[in-house]
């Protein structure tokens, strides 16, 4: 942290007109960070640092090979893992299989696979030495192994081999490899430190290069390519080589007092700068220009050993005493100041930014401070505000020393004080109107000046709560929002006061920083307590509890990115304008508030309550600080559209660590389940936010958040699938979810086939008990069907033996009625009805006379009348049988006619019951095939013609069909008595 500090006080220093020395702008846009022991590392001797293709970082130190996800430091060693055998991790490389081989100080070689196993190489198989400096892979897929004793290579197959020409190695393979290098036409470059001692490999041959002129017999100590395939050699003690086919150029790379002894790494960034890797610092070749990060400019790490570049063109650092170091881009341009800077204006006529100190006026162009007329008035004076009025007139508001001053073009000063009649001499405020009027707002109330040069006051004597003025605001239908310290708004319109506004009609709170415009119908509040958008004359407010992350809001300042800028007691933030909206609708619960910090270039102590900041006519935004000034500028700082890499780290299951490796098995008895994971992304680490799933328990994702842990408890046995995506401080997220297959083993009573047996075995006793319980209600419902029809049957045969001439009438009734039902396609159900219907549809006989009913002369008209009253009888006799409601129909209405001239009722057509009218036939047919004491039973064609000639008047035409149907297929004629 000292040494960021220092870095960063010293680009401060050198990036404003206050600075000892000028400025390096290259550095200036960039932000530097260190890690150390303090956050992590084992070790602050960095001795490798690469990034591997899945986007960790792996550095080499001396306590062990370590992965870093730009939060955590996870160390690989054997104190951790046994299967590590090395403890100091020297030199580190990814080979094109995605194999890490990792180089130890004193103990070999170590390739660690991809499927996690683990291949060791020492002096024991074949190495030189076991103290390893550099590793490069061949065109062939070999890898060359750079010892303190020589070289040495690994076949594909992971064997130590010799190659054809090893055997003539210059000086018998004894020296120190310092480094090796493939370079793009396959050739190996054996890089060690010794004057003449550079040797190239190729077609099976080694061979001492000699390229190099512009230095007698030069010490070589590092070599590489850039983009155009020129070479770059690094030359003891200070100097850096170029050689093209066509020429070959020096450069003194050297800086200081010590211009260092040795050039440990050349490397060319994604901008085709050159980093040149020092031991006493870094020089950068950029546009023809040098560049130095050194002691000079606050780096203090001894040497650096080696620069990269990662995917989000992140700068880093591998230091010898200093940890790792990293320069981001900076998003923003802050440049520092002697004083808190209340308010900045641009000024477009005068070409310059005016800016309002508590020790003056600065005028501010072209990068630099310049002095004139007005900053030397206004010099050591308490300027708080400044602003422009239509004719260009620069109105700069003071406390007390020199009230309110109006600097007009033509070099002219007017002044207004409480002694000229204004309410205040602390001036906080002043704005030119579109009517031409001046308000001033001061301490002790709001001053009017009009075009014709008199003053009106507005104080608490007119009214108001609060004289404080702290903003001015002018809506487009002209009238002035004025806010003050505590008392909320009041509105003024012709100079009077029409309206007041507070918390309690909906704003965030009642001390009111500022009132503006963000888009042409809205007017937005910032309060001590939050902000609050009017639109619509709808008050919608939000604060901390809200996901703001601040209560206090100071100012709010869009660009043309849909992004909400503002400043606050916790610095500069920043709001999605389409987050914003979606919160005010009711589609989110929470605003997403990013906040910057020095990591992100602003080097300040932050922002002061009542200060104001602008945007300027080329949409940059400049935050007022309370020690300078910072520029956001949307253009030249784009997203960072690199998507973190996710990936899942660690899954626990009570405690025991599961191998990651797509699917993972747990027992029965595990209860609770931890996952890890990360995103990798190393511009703001910090602000990574993630959402994750467990399909089969989660219906959808959950909410962001920047936890990197997510706990289970209890699962069901099943098979879940975890997925978790993430996504950068910009809101780009990751292409594809991580996931990974949990799979839960059941007890053996939670099994498909234990619980199935359960199910069967159930089932079966319950279909059994059923089966019994069928059984019994089939043989007591037999039994009493038999119980019943006999009954019946006794009851028909004593009706039919009441009637000496129709005995077993009933039963063949019954019988032809059960024929006709079946005939019509009823059911068992309806045959079982009509039959018994039929059985005792004469019952109402047993009321009738035996007199009467064995008469064998004609009987009269009375007593005819009585016999026909037995269909009557019947029925209420078999009206208590609730249980078979159809016999009361039977023995009601088989006398009906269907042409409507029977008895009892009357009744027409289908009016009668169908029951009804089949037991109206089949009794005609019995009474025509039963045998009288005046005659025998009539031939069939006699009955056929009967039923032909009565069909739609005394029968149903639907059932004579179905009788006709029956004699038809009666060809014997064996239905008669």
């Amino acid at each position: 942290m000292k040494k960021l500090l220092s870095f960063v006080c010293a680009l401060l220093t050198g990036a404003s007109v206050f600075a000892t020395k000028n400025p390096d702008l290259f550095f200036a846009d960039y932000v530097p960070r260190a890690w150390t022991t303090i956050d992590g590392l084992p070790g602050n001797s960095i001795t490798d640092i690469i990034q591997s293709k899945d986007g960790y970082l792996f550095i080499g130190t001396y306590g062990g090979l370590v992965r870093f996800d730009g939060v955590e430091f996870a160390t690989i060693n054997r104190s951790v893992d046994p299967k590590y055998n090395f403890m100091s991790a020297r030199s580190v490389m990814e080979d094109s299989r995605g194999n890490l081989w990792v180089g130890s100080n004193d103990e070999g070689v170590f390739c660690l696979k991809e499927n996690g196993d683990v291949i060791s190489f020492t002096t024991l198989n074949g190495l030189p030495n076991n103290s390893i400096r550099n590793f490069c892979e061949d065109k062939e897929g070999n890898i060359w192994i750079g010892t303190s004793s020589g070289i040495a290579c690994v076949s594909k197959d992971y064997k130590i081999v010799s190659l054809p020409g090893f055997d003539k190695i210059p000086n018998n393979n004894h020296f120190i490899a310092f480094q090796l290098y493939c370079d793009t036409a396959g050739r190996i470059w054996v890089v060690t430190g010794t004057e003449n001692g550079l040797y190239l490999y190729y077609d099976q041959n080694f061979y001492v290069y000699d390229g190099i002129k512009s230095i007698n017999n030069p010490a070589v100590t590092t070599v590489t390519q850039d983009a155009s395939g020129a070479f770059w050699f690094g030359v003891a003690p200070y100097y850096a080589v170029k050689i093209t086919p066509e020429d070959e150029i020096l450069h003194n790379i050297g800086n200081g007092a010590q211009k260092g002894t040795v050039v440990n790494n050349i490397f060319q960034d994604s901008s085709m700068n050159i980093w040149f890797a020092l031991d006493n610092g870094v020089t950068v070749l950029h546009d023809g220009h040098y560049s130095y990060f050194d002691k000079d400019s606050g780096f203090d790490a001894e040497s650096v050993c080696k620069v990269i570049e990662d995917r989000e063109k992140n700068i880093w650092f591998a230091t010898d005493l200093g940890g790792i170091e990293r320069l981001s881009y900076s998003k923003f341009q802050t440049t520092y100041m002697p004083t808190t800077v209340n308010a900045i204006a641009q000024d477009l006529k005068r070409g310059v930014v005016w800016i309002a100190g508590d020790d003056g006026l600065y005028c501010y162009t072209k990068g630099r401070f310049i002095e004139n007329d007005i900053t030397r008035k206004c010099k050591n004076v308490r300027v708080r505000h400044v602003a422009l009025t239509k004719d260009n007139s620069l109105l700069v508001s003071t406390y007390e020393k020199l009230g309110q001053m109006k600097f007009s073009l033509n070099g002219s000063v007017q002044y207004w004080d409480k002694t000229s009649g204004l309410a205040g001499s602390k001036i906080r405020v002043c704005e030119e109107m579109s009517n031409g009027d001046i308000y001033i707002g001061t301490t002790t109330g709001l001053s009017i000046v009009r075009k014709d040069g008199t003053i009106k006051n507005i104080t608490k004597a007119d009214n108001i709560s609060n004289d404080f003025i702290m903003c001015l605001f002018e809506d487009k239908n002209g009238e002035v929002w004025v806010g003050t310290d505590g008392g909320g708004i009041f509105i003024l319109k012709d100079g009077q006061v029409v309206k007041t506004m507070t918390k309690q009609d909906g704003l965030a709170g009642n001390v009111i920083f500022k009132i503006l415009r963000l888009n042409e119908n809205e007017i937005w509040i910032c309060t001590g307590t939050g902000a609050s958008c009017i639109r619509d004359e709808k008050i919608l407010s939000f604060d901390s509890s809200d996901g703001l992350g601040t209560d206090s809001v100071f100012q709010l300042v869009g660009d043309y990115s849909k992004k909400i800028w503002g400043t606050s007691n916790r610095g500069v933030f920043c709001i999605n304008r389409d987050d914003l909206e979606d919160f005010f609708s009711g589609k989110k619960t929470k605003i997403i508030t990013r906040f910057y910090t020095s990591l992100d270039g602003i080097t300040s102590n932050g922002v002061t309550a009542t200060s104001l900041s602008m945007k300027d006519n080329l949409g940059r935004i400049w935050f007022t600080l309370v020690d300078g000034f910072t520029i956001y500028d949307p253009v030249r700082n784009a997203a960072n559209n690199a998507a973190p890499e996710v990936k899942i780290q660690q899954v626990f299951a009570d405690g025991l660590e599961y191998p990651v490796n797509g699917k993972i098995v747990l027992g029965p008895d595990v209860k609770r389940i931890n996952i890890k994971y990360t995103g990798i992304s190393f511009i703001s680490s910090e602000q990574v936010k993630f959402r994750t799933k467990m399909s089969g328990f989660d219906d959808k994702y959950g909410e962001w958040t920047n936890e990197r842990l997510m706990s289970y408890t209890n699962l069901k046995p099943g098979t879940y699938e975890f997925n978790v995506i993430a996504q950068n401080g910009d809101e780009i997220q990751s292409l594809v979810p991580q996931s990974i297959t949990i799979i839960k083993r059941p007890h053996f009573w939670q099994c498909w086939w234990f619980i199935g047996l359960c199910i069967i075995t159930v089932s079966g006793v319950i279909i059994l008990v059923y089966i019994i319980r069928v059984n019994r209600y089939k043989r007591e419902q037999e039994k009493a069907e038999k119980l019943s029809l006999e009954v019946t049957l006794a009851l028909a045969g004593t009706i039919d033996a009441k009637d000496k001439y129709t005995n077993g009438h009933s039963n063949r009734v019954a019988m032809y009625a059960r024929m006709l039902s079946k005939n019509m396609g009823d059911s068992e159900e309806e045959q079982k009805k009509v039959y018994y219907s039929a059985l005792l549809h004469d019952i109402g006989k047993i009321g009738i006379p035996d007199q009467i009913i064995n008469k064998p002369a004609k009987l009269t008209k009375e007593e005819f009348d009585t016999i026909k009253t037995h269909p009557v009888i019947g029925s209420e006799i078999l009206s208590s049988v609730s249980s078979m409601g159809e016999l009361t129909v039977g023995a009601r209405s088989h006398h009906e006619r269907f042409d409507g001239t029977g008895y009892p009722d009357g009744l027409k057509g289908h009016d009668i019951p169908r029951l009804a009218r089949i037991i109206c036939v089949a009794d005609a047919y019995d009474a025509m095939t039963s045998n009288r004491s005046y005659r025998k039973f009539l031939s069939q064609d006699v009955v056929r013609r009967e039923f032909e000639e009565n069909s739609g008047t005394q029968f149903d035409p639907e059932i004579v069909s179905c009788i006709l149907a029956i004699i038809d297929l009666d060809t014997e004629y064996m239905l008669h008595e």
